[in-house]
Order: C-alpha cells, then structure tokens, then sequence
C-alpha cells in the first residue's frame, strides 16, 4: 500500500510538471484546489486519481469543466478532411502533391514550407497508405502520423496539435 501511494505522488508530481498547458485543469480537484501552482496542481491530479472512475467519465462527457485538448481538436479536423478528401488525397498521394495534399498537410499541423516534403513522403510510403488501411480514413491518418515520425524535417516542421 506504501508504494502505492509513492508511485501515485511521483506519477502525480510528473503530470503536474508536464501540464503546462493547463490540461489539469478540470474535473472535482479543479472545484478543491483552484490556485495555479506546482502543489495545487499535484492535488487535482492526486483528488482525480483518487475519484477513479467517476472522474474520468466526467470528464470524457465533459461534466467537470473540462474541454478538448487541442491536439484531439486537431486530430479531429484532420479527420473530417481525410473521411470527406479520401480518394483525393490517396489519388494525389501517388504524384506526391496536389491540392488536397496542401490541405491535408495544413489540417495536420504542417507548415507551408514542408509541404513538398509531405507529399514526396506520402507518395514514397503510398503503398502503407493505400494498401494498409482498406479504404479506412482512421488508419490513413495514423499511417500519416508514422510517415510524420519517420522523417525527421518532418517531425519539426509538423505539430500535430
């Protein structure tokens, strides 16, 4: 039970280190502990871990004052384009570049002057793109994301979020 609890402040005080951007800013410990400091951050992490399950499905349905992250609202854009834009971008994906491969690429997070590189990569890994995912949006934008990860001006150039 002891290590429990060590391995809960340590896992605690790290999410609180690494929520800069506000993301522990919702749920009950945002009602208990409001200040925006290290130890009140530690506490709303500490108060919702503790509250598990009831708050993490509060904050799914967004009952406790939470909103989405922005890389889910990114992530979600870049879904819709890829659901509505499929066989466009897999058409251009073959020449590596095009309109719909501009527009991907920006719904991503990519800046402008990565974009050649974006398409050339796309159309080098054509062949997980299209053959992979079976006419499946999802696994064309994940399959995007490792074509992302694998190149390294890439990785820079793009933020996904």
């Amino acid at each position: 039970m002891k290590k429990f609890f060590i391995m809960v402040i340590a896992m605690s005080w790290s999410l609180s280190v690494l929520s800069a951007d506000g993301s522990s800013g919702c749920g009950p410990g945002w009602y208990l502990f409001k200040e925006n400091s290290i130890l009140s951050s530690i506490l709303r992490v500490t108060t919702n871990g503790i509250l598990f399950p009831v708050t993490t499905l509060g904050m799914t349905f967004g009952t406790s004052n939470c909103s989405k992250h922005s890389l889910v609202q990114t992530e979600q854009e870049s879904l819709k384009f890829a659901t509505e834009n499929y066989f466009e971008i897999l058409a251009e994906a073959t020449k590596g570049q095009g309109e719909f491969i501009t527009s991907y690429a920006v719904t991503i997070g990519c800046k402008k002057e990565s974009i050649d590189t974006f398409g050339k990569e796309l159309k080098n890994s054509y062949q997980n793109l299209y053959l992979l995912n079976k006419q499946n949006p999802e696994e064309l934008l994940r399959q995007t994301y490792k074509v992302i990860l694998n190149n390294k001006e890439l990785v820079y150039s793009c933020s996904l979020s």
